[in-house]
């Protein structure tokens, strides 16, 4: 039975036989902020929790990463690959959304004759175990991109917080493998099942927010130079919140750094963001977005046209992190609704005219 039963008092055996051979990152609570971290003691798991402030992305992409050292002897380049990319790990307690960014994240990062090899090493030797949301914020909008506080299917494995014990889901072969390990778990009753099915239906009627994402893509296109993109951006500050707490956000810079008194160096990736005004400056000087308009409105067609167009899905996941943590309260949800308006007013105004 791919159904079980876990007792929170036995998440500490849970943990422990785990970390005997992965890395283990969970949520935990870090001076009153939800974060992914490896962990080292059971008892700093936080699950209870609403969503972290930082998505977990940052475990399989860093903000500040050495992709490889090298040695210079004369003319030769010695390069020192990465050794921990066999490392395996385990994400627990990650949320329905931040698991699809990774589906998002590998569209990414395994695009072309190039793919980027460290990332999806390490997404190839990681675990996702992840927990329902029986609480969504009220900025979440998930189950507009076709998603869900439930939605289970880009787990390994799947828990719901059922009170005094989670319900655990074995979702992959991978997660079936995984739970043959864990003989002492016991199989759910039908009551268990029963009450996970009644708080998925809760959790997504608690989601109020129903954005209508369905031709954005349609409508964005033919209107790259509208003026709604100038009164989107009057508020914009230019801070990237929205960019580097985003769960799907990929913009790097790779830097070169030399240590030329012992001839050796390394190339770093450090995360970076369409939203700074140097990240698009030309060596000569010239910005081909140079201003917050053009920049806020890469954003919103990178996330619902460009992606889609390469990858037939959306590059969002409705987590609502850019919603809720936006100093200026630039809310997305609005913008998109504005955006919609555009098409809405054409026709209106075509029926008119006929």
């Amino acid at each position: 039975m791919d159904q079980k039963i876990l007792m929170k008092n036995e998440i500490g055996k849970f943990y422990i036989e785990l970390a005997e051979d992965y890395n283990f990152y969970a949520p935990v609570n870090e001076k009153g902020i939800i974060t992914f971290k490896k962990v080292l003691n059971s008892g700093d798991i936080v699950l209870d929790y609403l969503n972290s402030k930082v998505p977990p992305k940052e475990i399989l992409f860093p903000k500040m990463e050495v992709l490889f050292e090298y040695t210079l002897d004369g003319k030769e380049v010695e390069i020192e690959d990465r050794k921990d990319l066999n490392e395996k790990n385990i994400i627990f307690g990650i949320r329905p959304c931040d698991a699809h960014s990774f589906i998002l994240l590998e569209n990414f990062f395994g695009l072309g004759d190039t793919p980027d090899e460290i990332f999806l090493k390490k997404r190839q030797n990681t675990t996702l175990i992840g927990i329902g949301c029986n609480t969504p914020r009220t900025t979440c909008f998930c189950t507009s991109i076709e998603g869900h506080p439930f939605n289970k299917v880009d787990f390994d494995i799947f828990l719901v917080d059922l009170g005094e014990k989670y319900l655990l889901e074995a979702v992959s072969d991978k997660g079936r493998e995984l739970v043959k390990k864990f003989s002492w778990l016991k199989d759910a009753k039908k009551d268990d099942l029963k009450q996970a099915e009644r708080l998925s239906k809760e959790a997504e009627e608690a989601i109020v927010t129903k954005l209508d994402l369905s031709h954005i893509d349609k409508v964005l296109d033919p209107n790259f130079d509208h003026p709604i993109w100038k009164e989107i951006s009057e508020i914009c500050v230019g801070c990237g919140t929205c960019s580097f707490l985003c769960p799907t956000c990929t913009c790097f810079d790779v830097i070169d750094e030399t240590d030329q008194y012992n001839n050796k160096g390394r190339r770093v990736r450090i995360w970076d963001t369409c939203q700074f005004c140097l990240y698009t400056l030309h060596t000569s000087g010239h910005n081909p977005r140079d201003s917050c308009i053009e920049r806020c409105r890469n954003r919103i067609m990178h996330k619902f046209s460009y992606y889609p167009e390469n990858y037939n899905v959306l590059g969002c996941v409705g987590c609502g992190r850019c919603v809720q943590l936006c100093p200026v309260n630039n809310d997305l949800r609005s913008i998109i609704q504005k955006i919609n308006q555009i098409e809405n007013k054409k026709k209106e105004a075509e029926k008119i005219s006929a």
